[in-house]
């Protein structure tokens, strides 16, 4: 089996849960969040003796909202990363923040346990677009936290955006861009809002109290986005993510490459293979019912037959502007990709074209 070179840590905790989110995060639980880190400690410790890690390149703390827990927890979580792994000089250590909990303190802290990029959860800037996401955080502060950490040192910066917003006109999301790109990140995170069954924001349209988006509409936006970040200087190497030359996420281009990565936390997914099979566990969900089950905190997994396991790939590789060299057995999907115009090949690879990187559910369903 491979060697895991890969760290996510899931922090499950939120000063409120946003209407479109269906990620496992809960809000009101922030008196669990000391004995939350010390579970994690245990599992990761335990992870450390059982499975067989490599020089780490990447960490990623994930949420909820890692930006919510105090300066002292976090630091303490970080130095324990460092003290009980081996963690690259140059491995990109990402923390997902919000900009409502984003401050000094925290900041310093998060810099001195060796963050080096900073994901923004900005959304929209838009009051209107941020009232229907039900975000508790506006454009001032979004602002404040993103000049905030570009003053403490953070030299890798990346905010999230949502279109295809209810009552979001193509002027406005163009505006939100513009108004993002001013910020001057690095990386952007373009994403198409979905109603995900059982949140808020699918009851509320189901009940008739938010209007269906246009799907014209709705490709206006994304060809909005692709001229407006392309004009930029970004390259859209992956169907939701932009970046300057050179600040990719190593992170998620590890899960796209499916490279092993050993997710620790509340609900988190983990990936092994040994380049023709793979396996994959989750954690128990709620955050309670992990810290009791610590260290012992798988929840269920499986093993991914070979080609489970090459269908993956080859459609995970596929979101990628990189592309991926194919597993044998997919000629005929293949073929029907290319007639369709939405795959390349080149030099033994294939790659998504612009229509194949719009549509990639198209290519999901025909690989999977």
């Amino acid at each position: 089996m491979q060697p895991i070179a890969n760290l996510y840590v899931h922090i499950p905790f939120c000063k409120h849960k946003c209407g479109y989110c269906d990620f496992n995060a809960y809000a009101g639980m922030d008196r669990l969040m000391p004995d939350y880190v010390e579970a994690l400690e245990r599992e990761l410790a335990t992870a450390r003796e059982e499975r067989e890690f490599t020089e780490l390149q990447t960490v990623y703390l994930g949420g909820g909202t890692p930006s919510l827990l105090p300066a002292g927890l976090i630091a303490r979580l970080l130095r324990f990363i460092r003290q009980n792994f081996d963690v690259a000089t140059d491995a990109e250590v990402t923390l997902e923040a919000n900009p409502g909990s984003t401050d000094e303190a925290r900041l310093a802290a998060w810099l001195e346990g060796g963050v080096n990029r900073l994901s923004l959860g900005v959304q929209g800037f838009e009051p209107r677009a941020l009232a229907v996401l039900e975000r508790k955080t506006d454009a001032a502060q979004a602002t404040r936290a993103f000049a905030l950490g570009r003053s403490m040192g953070v030299k890798n910066l990346s905010i999230d955006l949502i279109y295809a917003v209810p009552h979001q006109s193509r002027e406005s999301w163009v505006e939100t861009l513009r108004r993002g790109l001013e910020l001057g990140p690095d990386h952007v995170s373009t994403y198409c809002l979905t109603f995900e069954e059982g949140t808020l924001l699918w009851r509320r349209r189901a009940e008739g109290k938010l209007p269906e988006l246009d799907p014209d509409l709705q490709w206006d936006q994304l060809d909005s986005a692709c001229a407006e970040l392309e004009a930029a200087g970004f390259r859209r190497y992956e169907v939701s993510n932009w970046a300057r030359p050179g600040f990719e996420s190593r992170h998620n281009l590890a899960y796209w490459r499916c490279r092993p990565v050993y997710g620790a936390g509340a609900g988190a997914h983990s990936y092994a293979t040994d380049g023709s099979r793979a396996w994959r566990w989750w954690n128990v969900a709620r955050p309670r019912e992990y810290i009791a089950a610590c260290p012992a905190t798988v929840a269920g997994g499986e093993e991914l037959a070979e080609r489970k396991a090459g269908a993956e790939a080859l459609m995970l590789g596929l979101r990628t502007a990189e592309g991926v060299k194919p597993p044998e057995g997919f000629g005929d999907e293949l073929g029907v990709l290319v007639a369709a115009g939405l795959i390349e090949r080149s030099h033994g690879r294939v790659a998504p074209t612009r229509r194949g990187m719009d549509l990639h559910n198209q290519i999901a369903l025909a690989v999977l």
